[in-house]
């Protein structure tokens, strides 16, 4: 099979929204926009399909941030990263303020509710790193090193924007061993981890665990 790679453009949201939702599940039924936000899978990939169209660059929801791959003119795969803070405002404000924007106020109602237990996994992103936000590969490409592939080519674009960069990371649920394995094969180790108080997370999130990896790219 034949693989290239390339920037995202706004083609590409169908498959972005795709690729937000299964890494947003990550291997589990648990799917955060409809668990937090009380949408229907329907109504968030809409939801999510307006807030790439925005093209508010340095988040997790921005168009610029994700390099797909595709063979025989099928996208098969896509990384989305970016530099913490490259736009003036951190990334949790650039996506939350996308979110508020785009979703009914009816969703935020469910957000004050659940808050104080999803908290429990909130890792700050460090200002002028990269963030590694998600990976997906869909199933019939996967065991071919896609994910080195896309993590390494997208790290190596955000270095030649900034070569002062000295670290990348990644936050991945406890349970997704896979997932843990294809970063440990690019050379992420594990830097910091957090589990939620309360099980009840797990209405909410695929994992009651969340682990940090760090990358040293010097």
């Amino acid at each position: 099979m034949e693989i290239t790679t390339r920037a995202a453009t706004l083609a590409d949201i169908p498959f972005l929204v795709e690729t937000i939702i299964e890494a947003e599940k990550s291997g589990t039924p648990v799917f955060s926009y409809t668990t937090v936000f009380g949408l229907t899978v329907e109504e968030a990939k809409h939801y999510i399909a307006l807030m790439l169209e925005e093209e508010i660059d340095g988040c997790e929801l921005s168009v610029s941030a994700f390099l797909v791959a595709e063979s025989g003119g099928k996208t098969i795969g896509a990384v989305c990263a970016w530099i913490e803070g490259s736009e003036g405002v951190p990334s949790i404000t650039l996506k939350g303020n996308l979110l508020q924007y785009t979703l009914p106020a009816k969703c935020f109602q469910a957000v004050y509710a659940v808050n104080p237990i999803i908290k429990e996994l909130h890792i700050e992103y460090i200002p002028n790193t990269i963030q590694i936000g998600l990976v997906y590969v869909s199933e019939e490409a996967r065991g071919q090193g896609l994910v080195k592939r896309l993590l390494e080519e997208r790290i190596e674009q955000l270095r030649q924007e900034n070569n002062n960069l000295s670290e990348a990371y990644v936050q991945v649920f406890a349970h997704n061993i896979p997932a843990i394995k294809a970063y440990e094969k690019v050379g992420f180790q594990v830097f910091d981890s957090k589990t939620a108080k309360t099980k009840e997370i797990l209405n909410y999130l695929p994992d009651a665990s969340k682990l940090s990896m760090k990358l040293n790219l010097k």
